[in-house]
């Protein structure tokens, strides 16, 4: 059911993007491509490419093509909710060639690219994206995954290491384009990744993931970031839905709950005052830091929250934290969201007003960049929100 609120949100951040988002001399590949910048100044939109608010840095041709992928997503999602409205076909048509050549034969462990490509390719009804979200899971398998310790991660560094949101959707991936392609070997892959790094990187006590682990050569991992985020919260829970959906293993929906409650309710992520979600929690040393809200975290935690409803309504089991959910939405749709200049900041004070940290000279400066990472995810969240049911 569509949301005239977030219809009006999604329609003026893609009308900001597609004003002032687009730098014609973006490189991909050494390559002038064109794409996104990643980020400009709330309200002066020539000032761009603030890539770290603590340097002076300021190249004109940086690019990260991770937002071009954002933002394509959000624009055929538009397009999938709004069939009829034709005011971002151009955009469209401008945008899918550029993707088409940033992610041929994608190459790295980060498993949500897979299910972008493969999304985008549905409702854009674009076989590129779909045939390049083959290659992508094609490439998990061949060249990330060892089939010694039955884990994919990157094993360019020694001792090897992974980031837990990219390897466990990665083995959600796998299981998915094992199950579609007729893989069996990848959907194997798949599973075991998610078995091993599940079993590795949940801490039982706090019932959250931690960030970043280390994996030796005999097979023993060691974590190497203590921090809860609640961005990799999100993005296992929706991992942990793709899975449940190929396998119904009730595990799955079991530890995504645990997850869920202690994200939300328990843990003191939640800000029970302002609401929203803090940065993260040391699960070492138990401190909460909390002197600002990503809005990605809030996206990522939205989405798996959905994700996971949309599985308990399809097997006819009650939906849970529809609080937290609708919390959630709202934040995105007026808290979190500029309505003047309509964008979104990278992250926010916890009472939402825009952050201030320090320049290179360490004088301070308002962090009053919408940044394109941001903007595409919060779009993402909101609109799946729209669909009662999210394919793939």
């Amino acid at each position: 059911m569509l949301d005239p609120g977030i219809d009006q949100v999604t329609r003026e951040v893609l009308l900001n993007i597609t004003a002032n988002g687009f730098n014609p001399n973006a490189k991909t590949k050494s390559l002038t491509t064109g794409g996104l910048y990643i980020n400009w100044m709330m309200n002066d939109p020539t000032q761009i490419n603030r890539v770290n608010p603590n340097t002076n840095n300021n190249p004109p041709t940086s690019h990260d093509i991770q937002t071009d992928l954002f933002y394509l997503n959000a624009l055929a999602e538009y397009k999938y909710l709004h069939p009829d409205d034709t005011r971002y076909d151009l955009e469209i048509q401008k945008m899918s060639p550029i993707v088409h050549y940033e992610f041929f034969n994608y190459n790295l462990p980060k498993g949500w690219v897979y299910f972008y490509l493969l999304r985008d390719g549905f409702f854009l009804n674009d076989p590129v994206l779909t045939e390049e979200a083959s290659m992508a899971a094609s490439n998990y398998y061949t060249h990330w995954y060892d089939t010694n310790l039955n884990l994919l991660y990157n094993k360019s560094h020694i001792p090897g290491v992974y980031s837990v949101e990219h390897s466990i959707t990665a083995g959600a991936a796998l299981m998915d384009a094992g199950t579609r392609l007729n893989q069996p070997a990848w959907f194997q892959a798949g599973k075991s990744t998610l078995e091993i790094a599940v079993a590795a990187s949940y801490n039982l006590q706090s019932h959250l993931f931690y960030n970043n682990m280390s994996v030796n050569s005999d097979g023993t991992e060691v974590v190497t970031n203590d921090q809860a985020k609640p961005s990799t919260q999100g993005s296992v829970v929706e991992a942990l839905m793709e899975a449940y959906m190929l396998v119904h293993d009730q595990q799955y929906l079991d530890i995504a709950n645990q997850v869920l409650q202690s994200m939300l309710i328990d843990s003191g992520l939640w800000d029970h005052t302002n609401r929203g979600l803090y940065f993260a929690l040391d699960l070492n040393g138990g401190k909460l830091e909390q002197k600002y809200k990503e809005t990605r975290a809030q996206a990522h935690a939205l989405i798996g929250l959905y994700r996971f409803n949309q599985v308990m309504r399809t097997f006819g089991k009650p939906q849970m934290y529809l609080d937290k959910q609708q919390q959630l939405i709202s934040l995105l749709a007026n808290k979190f969201y500029e309505p003047t200049y309509h964008g979104y900041f990278y992250r926010m004070t916890p009472d939402f007003q825009i952050y201030v940290s320090n320049d290179a000279n360490g004088q301070p400066q308002s962090e009053n960049y919408f940044t394109t990472e941001a903007m595409g995810l919060a779009l993402d969240a909101l609109q799946q929100t729209e669909m009662p049911t999210v394919p793939f």
